[in-house]
């Protein structure tokens, strides 16, 4: 019972450092910026679907399929990394759109928004698809132990849901000029933090002291 317990504490805490629902509202807050309040809301309970399905899949797949074309995962890594420097790089230069989506496409930019980037890359990006890949390994957990991870990740999930949807009041505080500020600070954040995922590959490639 304590082994059952020491792991899914392991689990728990690894998931929410990876996935960060607190480190990762500032972002979430300058990516829907241009939304109104019930498209972010929409938004966000979108991302949280869409990326527990992505994480699911990696876990159940991801592993097979990087070994089934040779990818390793310090190329996945550094691949992650690239597009999270691409993405904090729009975020830091970038100017922010109006607020409200178009009236023949409603709902749109809710739905834009929630697959790319805050279901992809942000939430479901380069570390927890590795850190999932890992919780979720054939060779060292049984398949009760992998689905017990997932309900770990259910929760976690969970629980970022309910900060990005106390966003909102956040927003209401801050106003629009200070989203915009924090958005930029969040990309400069996000660029060292992508870089960094693709340093520390590439020093694990090369065998060199971590920076």
């Amino acid at each position: 019972m304590l082994e059952d317990q020491g792991l899914l504490l392991n689990q728990f805490f690894t998931l929410w450092a990876m996935l960060d629902p607190i480190g990762h509202l500032p972002l979430f807050l300058g990516a829907t910026e241009e939304l109104a309040r019930q498209e972010r809301r929409r938004a966000a309970a979108l991302a949280v679907v869409i990326a527990f399905c992505i994480l699911i899949f990696f876990g159940v797949a991801g592993q097979f399929l990087l070994h089934a074309m040779g990818i390793s995962l310090l190329s996945f890594q550094i691949a992650g990394g690239i597009i999270l420097l691409l993405f904090s790089i729009s975020m830091v230069l970038g100017e922010p759109r109006s607020g409200a989506s178009s009236p023949d496409e409603p709902g749109n930019n809710a739905l834009r928004v929630a697959i790319y980037p805050l279901a992809t890359p942000i939430i479901a990006g380069p570390g927890s698809m590795l850190a999932i890949i890992i919780l979720t390994d054939n060779h060292r957990f049984t398949l009760p132990e992998q689905v017990v991870t997932y309900g770990v990740l259910a929760a976690v999930l969970t629980l970022m849901l309910v900060v990005f949807l106390l966003g909102n009041a956040i927003g209401r505080i801050i106003g629009h000029g200070g989203a915009n500020v924090i958005r930029r600070i969040m990309g400069v954040i996000l660029a060292a933090l992508s870089v960094n995922l693709i340093v520390s590959a590439l020093a694990q490639w090369l065998k060199l002291p971590p920076i």
